[in-house]
């Protein structure tokens, strides 16, 4: 089944590492990879220590937000998350994952870094628990999600420039 963790709320990641922590807690295994997320958190430092998880971010040459990047910089952010990805997948062919997280995986698409049809290949292909997360889903993603939970922020700390926290945001 595929669960889609949508928009522009706090709480897409957090969901989907709720759903890692359950299906470990079974022991079976997960694949967690992030995407657009270059820095160390909280998750990653307990996650990656872990029995039965498999944690992967794509290297990346470029460690801020794309909003802040060039065009150049984001070209060479493009060429890494696509080989990210390859990465990911072959990974996913060499074992088999109860659960896999494509965490931004639906910001990456739609920044045209990854196909959305890629994607979609690679869940008819190969069967697991999915969970995508991002702000948005296009309609063909949408149909293919057996779940789909929306994240509406109605007040944010960043809003008011409040920086994110570490253990709380990271």
């Amino acid at each position: 089944m595929v669960h889609l963790y949508l928009g522009d709320g706090k709480g897409k990641t957090t969901a989907a590492l709720g759903l890692a922590v359950r299906i470990l807690g079974w022991d079976r295994k997960v694949l967690l990879a992030q995407f657009l997320k270059s820095f160390d958190t909280g998750e990653y430092a307990f996650l990656s220590s872990q029995k039965g998880i498999v944690f992967i971010r794509p290297f990346m040459h470029n460690k801020g937000f794309l909003w802040e990047m060039n065009s150049e910089a984001i070209e060479v952010t493009k060429d890494d998350i696509r080989k990210g990805f390859q990465d990911i997948c072959r990974q996913i062919m060499s074992d088999k994952f109860s659960l896999i997280i494509l965490d931004e995986i639906l910001d990456v698409i739609e920044c045209g870094f990854v196909s959305e049809d890629s994607v979609l290949e690679l869940i008819d292909n190969y069967p697991a628990e999915y969970v995508l997360t991002g702000r948005r889903a296009s309609e063909k993603i949408k149909e293919k999600a057996d779940y789909i939970t929306v994240m509406v922020k109605e007040k944010h700390p960043f809003d008011k420039g409040i920086a994110a926290r570490k253990g709380i945001e990271f």
